[in-house]
C-alpha cells in the first residue's frame, strides 16, 4: 500500500509559518482562536478516507486468517436428495414367478419409485503442511496490514501538521500584507505632502503609488493562500479552521543524542510493515516447498436412504474413510523460484525502509540543531533592530530624522521579529517531525 509522500515545511512554507507567529504578536486580533493541533489530528484519525481504508483493510486481513484457520479444522456437510424413478424395481420384477410363484423369496423393493437419500459427512484434515504455512503467511500479512494502518495514520498526521503550520503562516502573511498596505498608503500621503511643500517630486509620488499597488497585490495573494490552505486542512481532517492567534516561544532546549533517536527506527510503522511483508514472503516460500509433500485427511459419513435392499434393510449406514493425496507437476519448481524472488525483494524493501527511516531521523535531528542556532541569532537581531527603531524615534523627536525614517525602522524591527518567530516555528516543527519520523504517534500530546 502506498500513500502520497509527505512534503516537509521548507522554503516559502517555512517562511510563512514563521511570519504567522510574529504577526500574531504585532497585531491586535479579535477573540478567535485556531483550534489546537490535537483536535485536527483526533478528528482526522476517524474522518480521513485513507485512515478508514487502511483500517478496513486490516479487518479484511484478520478475517482472512479466520478463513485459513477454518481450512485446518474439521468441517461438517449435509446433503439431501429426492429422486423420482420412472419404475419401481423389486425382486418380484427381477425374478419372474412360475406356476403359483416361488415360495420363500420375499418381494423386496430394490429401487423405490420415490427415493430419498441423505448424507452427513465429517471431514478432518490430518496432515496438510501447505495449509499450515499459508495460515502463517496470513498472520504475517495481518501484521503488515496493521503496520500499514499505523503508517497511514502517521502519514496523515504529518500532512495535517504541515497544513496546520502552513495555515498559521498564511494567516500571518495576510496580516503582514495588510500592515504593508497601511504603511504604503502613509508613504503616499508623505510623498504628496512633501511635493506640495516643495521638498519632493512627482517621481516620489509615483514610486509611492507603485509600492502601494504592489502591497495590495500581496494582500490578494495572501488571501488566496489562506483560502486554499484552509481547504487543504479540511480535506485532511474534516474540520473547518478558525482564525489563527498566537504561538508560544521555543525554549531552545537540546534534544537527546542522535543515537537515542536512531535506535527507535525499528519501531517506525513503515519499517514494521516492510518486516511483516518479508515474513509473509518467507512463509510463502515454505508453503510453496510444502506442495511437494502429500496431504492426509479422514472422513466419516452417515447415509440415510429408503433404498435399503442392499444394506439388509437398514435405513442408516456409516462409512469411514482415510485419504492420502500427492500431486506432482512441473509448475512446482517455477512457483518455488517465484516465491524465492519475492522473498528476496521483500528483504531488500525492508532494508530500504529501515534506511529511509534512519535518514529521516538524521535529517530532523540535524535540522533541530540548525534551527536552534538560527533562533538564537534571530533573537540578537531583534534586540538590535528594536534599539535602532527606538533611536530613530528619538532622532525624529530631535528633528534630525524624518517620519519615513521612523516608519522604515519600525518595519525593519517588525521583519526581524517575524524572522525570529519564523525560526521558532521551524524549530517547533522540526521537533515534532523528529518524533513523528521516529514512530511516536502521540508526539503532538508530548510537545504541547
Amino acid at each position: 500500500m502506498t500513500f502520497p509522500l509527505f512534503r516537509p515545511l521548507t522554503g516559502s512554507r517555512r517562511r510563512r509559518a514563521g511570519v504567522a507567529l510574529a504577526a500574531t504578536m504585532f497585531f491586535a486580533r479579535p477573540a478567535f482562536a485556531l483550534q489546537p493541533l490535537s483536535e485536527f489530528l483526533t478528528h482526522a484519525r476517524t474522518w480521513n478516507p485513507q485512515n478508514r481504508a487502511a483500517r478496513a483493510t486490516a479487518v479484511q486481513r484478520d478475517a482472512e486468517i479466520g478463513v485459513s484457520t477454518g481450512n485446518l479444522l474439521p468441517s461438517l456437510s449435509a446433503a439431501g436428495t429426492y429422486t423420482r424413478n420412472e419404475y419401481e424395481v423389486t425382486t418380484a420384477a427381477l425374478i419372474p414367478m412360475t406356476g403359483g410363484g416361488t415360495p420363500g423369496i420375499p418381494n423386496i423393493v430394490i429401487q423405490p419409485q420415490n427415493q430419498l437419500d441423505g448424507n452427513v459427512t465429517l471431514t478432518v484434515p490430518v496432515i496438510n503442511v501447505g495449509n499450515w504455512d499459508r495460515r502463517a503467511a496470513a498472520k504475517a500479512t495481518l501484521e503488515g496490514a496493521r503496520a500499514d494502518e499505523a503508517n497511514t495514520e502517521l502519514t496523515v498526521k504529518k500532512n495535517v501538521v504541515r497544513d496546520y503550520y502552513t495555515l498559521l503562516g498564511d494567516e500571518a502573511v495576510l496580516l503582514s500584507a495588510v500592515s504593508n498596505v497601511e504603511i504604503a498608503r502613509h508613504n503616499v500621503k508623505l510623498a504628496r505632502d512633501r511635493k506640495e511643500s516643495g521638498t519632493g517630486s512627482e517621481l516620489d509620488v509615483q514610486r509611492a503609488l507603485a509600492d502601494q499597488a504592489k502591497a495590495e497585490q500581496s494582500v490578494t495573494a495572501a488571501q488566496l493562500g489562506v483560502t486554499n490552505t484552509r481547504r487543504d486542512l479540511y480535506s485532511l481532517s474534516g474540520l473547518d479552521a478558525e482564525p489563527a492567534t498566537g504561538f508560544p516561544e521555543d525554549d531552545l532546549h537540546e534534544e537527546e543524542t542522535f543515537g537515542v533517536w536512531n535506535a527507535k527506527a525499528d519501531g517506525v510503522p513503515s519499517v514494521k510493515s516492510a518486516a511483516a511483508s518479508r515474513m509473509a514472503a518467507e512463509e510463502g516460500v515454505r508453503a510453496a516447498n510444502s506442495a511437494w509433500l502429500p496431504s492426509v485427511s479422514a472422513s466419516a459419513e452417515e447415509k440415510f436412504t429408503n433404498a435399503t435392499a442392499f444394506v439388509g434393510g437398514h435405513i442408516a449406514v456409516y462409512l469411514l474413510q482415510a485419504t492420502a493425496s500427492w500431486k506432482l507437476d512441473t509448475t512446482l519448481p517455477a512457483q518455488i523460484r517465484a516465491q524465492d524472488a519475492a522473498a528476496a525483494a521483500a528483504r531488500a524493501n525492508e532494508d530500504h525502509s529501515r534506511q529511509a527511516a534512519e535518514d529521516a531521523v538524521f535529517r530532523d535531528w540535524q535540522q533541530i540543531h540548525a534551527d536552534i542556532e538560527t533562533a538564537r541569532s534571530s533573537r540578537a537581531q531583534v534586540v538590535a533592530l528594536k534599539l535602532a527603531a527606538s533611536l530613530a524615534e528619538d532622532r525624529y523627536s530631535s528633528g534630525v530624522a524624518t517620519q519615513l525614517d521612523v516608519l522604515q525602522a519600525r518595519q525593519d524591527a517588525f521583519s526581524a521579529d517575524v524572522a525570529r518567530i519564523q525560526a521558532d516555528a521551524d524549530l517547533a516543527y522540526a521537533r515534532l517531525a523528529l518524533r513523528l519520523d521516529a514512530g511516536q504517534l502521540d508526539a503532538v500530546k508530548e510537545t504541547r
